[in-house]
């Protein structure tokens, strides 16, 4: 037993000095090969949380997280990643702290920080500034679209395409809102039932 316990520390000093490393194995960081601030380029398995940098390949597990980026598949109940992310996200619930291109398909909701390019697929989508694509959601907002909204609730300052919803609003529009309550702020009939359209 205790050649097991020297052996586990001793791997556990080994991946805190690695840069990177092919696999990543977390029970709950910082208990973790390698350690929290080393790179993962393979795949990484979080029994129940795990940390890194940055992660380059597949990330499964409970929880995972990224200080700096992650590209590639991550899957888990609770996804967050600080930087920049691309690729396939499937999770409960998933937060981006930088910019988001790829698919998001989460439970309860996807929350981008910066401009997001791609498909979201949840109940809440919420983007803080650009969103280009397409988000189906119960409730989908950002800042400015380039795409299409489609959701109960439809929220966006500006938006070039489409809304289509039971509530649709916006500040700016050039497009098409197709709902039971539409408003286009700057329009000159703001509020329409069933559709609402400017350019």
């Amino acid at each position: 037993m205790k050649k097991i316990i020297m052996s586990a520390v001793a791997a556990l000093a080994v991946g805190s000095a690695m840069a990177w490393s092919p696999i990543g194995i977390g029970i709950v960081a910082p208990a973790q090969f390698p350690y929290m601030t080393s790179d993962v380029y393979g795949l990484r398995l979080n029994a129940i949380f795990g940390c890194s940098e940055n992660v380059y390949g597949v990330d499964l597990g409970l929880a995972g997280a990224a200080t700096g980026c992650e590209y590639g598949l991550q899957c888990g109940l609770f996804d967050v990643v600080y930087g920049d992310a691309a690729g396939f996200q499937l999770a409960g619930l998933s937060y981006n702290g930088g910019e988001f291109a790829g698919l998001q398909v989460s439970a309860f909701g996807n929350w981008n920080g910066l401009s997001t390019y791609g498909v979201q697929v949840s109940l809440v989508n919420a983007d803080q500034t650009e969103f280009c694509g397409l988000a189906f959601g119960g409730l989908d907002y950002a800042d400015s679209v380039v795409g299409a909204q489609i959701g109960c609730i439809n929220l966006a300052e500006s938006v070039n395409g489409l809304q289509l919803g039971l509530v649709n609003v916006c500040e700016k529009m050039k497009g098409i809102q197709l709902g039971l309550v539409n408003m286009i702020a700057t329009s000159k009939l703001p509020v329409m039932v069933f559709a609402n359209v400017w350019f």
